[in-house]
């Protein structure tokens, strides 16, 4: 509307110029007293007058809040309140791809209750779309049943790729599906078999793909399983993260940088180990932000300069709210503006898991959008 009046800005001082032109005077020119530039004033009043009424009325039955805004412009959190997004399903492991329209979000959708959650049947990565976290549509699965955990969304040689794995049949490895145009997706194909026989990954699965491209590579960060003996002296499975890096455009060669022993494995504060990472660049360096511990499962902190070498930083302290008492975790970040946006996974008392949103400056202090 802006341009339309613009326009008409134009049309009138158009008009007036050539009404002020055919008087050959530099006084009428510059002048109203014209009779020309008197007609033309009066026509330029009524266009803007027209057009201030219809904005008017514009505006009362549609106002601005309701339009989308570009795609560069921050989320909007104000009427926003968590958990933002509740489904019928359980909602885990979220992944959002921010586009010219909205949001896209990729989340393992568990369709099942506690008793079904080794049936393959019940997992599927899905997809749905939102322009404010308000409003959610266009929900699909984009995978075969048998699938979880989304990675990050990157474009990758001319097409996109989508990470993520087979679950919870057997093997449970790394899988991804291609697309060129974010609507249709290939069926999953297998990648980074390798990965299933590192001697520390002493269970042969291979779960939580997460992507970096950093100029000419892309990074993967894993998950791999091992058994560990806790402090009870109790033998439980556990999770640890591997690191691997490609140049191929077809994914086929990858250089794995933790052959012998994890990247990051079992800890005093998480002796069944980690898991969902996510990278991201800020500033100088790189944030990590990962699962730490299965059964107390909270967020930790790592950075780097490089995405090779690592600083553990410890966990990130987070206020809890009734969405999340149980636990949480599977966060993935995006920019926003001038700062963060992190969408997490929380698991309420009743075990239901539901996504929030929090916000962050640098990327290390993290805050909850108030709760319902």
């Amino acid at each position: 509307m802006k341009r339309n009046f613009k326009k008409m800005l134009q049309s009138g001082a158009g008009s007036l110029n050539a009404n002020a032109l055919s008087a050959h005077s530099p006084h009428h020119a510059f002048s109203f007293g014209g009779l020309g530039a008197k007609l033309a004033m009066a026509s330029l009043f009524s266009k803007g007058l027209r057009f201030l009424l219809f904005s008017g009325v514009f505006y009362l039955f549609f106002p601005r809040e309701s339009f989308a805004a570009g795609p560069d412009a921050p989320l909007s959190l104000a009427s926003l309140r968590n958990p933002v997004w509740v489904s019928g399903d359980n909602l885990r492991d979220p992944s959002v791809l921010k586009t010219g329209d909205g949001y896209r979000l990729f989340y393992s959708r568990f369709s099942g209750r506690g008793p079904e959650w080794g049936n393959p049947d019940k997992w599927h990565i899905a997809e749905v779309r939102t322009k404010d976290f308000l409003t959610f549509t266009n929900s699909r699965d984009v995978s075969p049943a048998g699938c979880a955990s989304p990675g990050d969304v990157v474009s990758w040689h001319g097409r996109w790729l989508l990470p993520y794995q087979t679950y919870p049949g057997k093997p449970t490895q790394l899988v991804l599906s291609e697309s060129t145009n974010l609507e249709t997706w290939s069926a999953p194909k297998p990648f980074l078999a390798e990965a299933l026989n590192l001697p520390w990954n002493e269970l042969h699965r291979v779960i939580d793909p997460s992507f970096v491209v950093a100029g000419d590579t892309l990074h993967c960060f894993f998950i791999g399983s091992a058994y560990q003996t806790n402090a009870s002296g109790q033998k439980i499975r556990g999770n640890l993260m591997g690191h691997a890096i490609t140049h191929d455009p077809l994914l086929q060669q990858w250089e794995i940088l933790t052959p012998t022993q994890p990247l990051i494995g079992f800890s005093g504060r998480a002796p069944d180990g980690v898991e969902n990472t996510m990278v991201f660049k800020t500033g100088d360096h790189w944030t990590m932000i990962y699962s730490e511990g299965l059964g107390a499962q909270h967020l930790a902190l790592a950075t780097s300069p490089d995405l090779l070498k690592w600083q553990l930083a410890g966990p990130l302290e987070i206020p809890r709210q009734l969405w999340m008492r149980h636990r949480y975790g599977a966060p993935f970040v995006w920019r926003d503006g001038d700062g963060w946006i992190m969408i997490l996974m929380g698991e309420n008392q009743d075990s239901r898991t539901t996504f929030g949103l929090l916000t962050s400056a640098d990327g290390k202090q993290w805050h909850p959008l108030a709760e319902h």
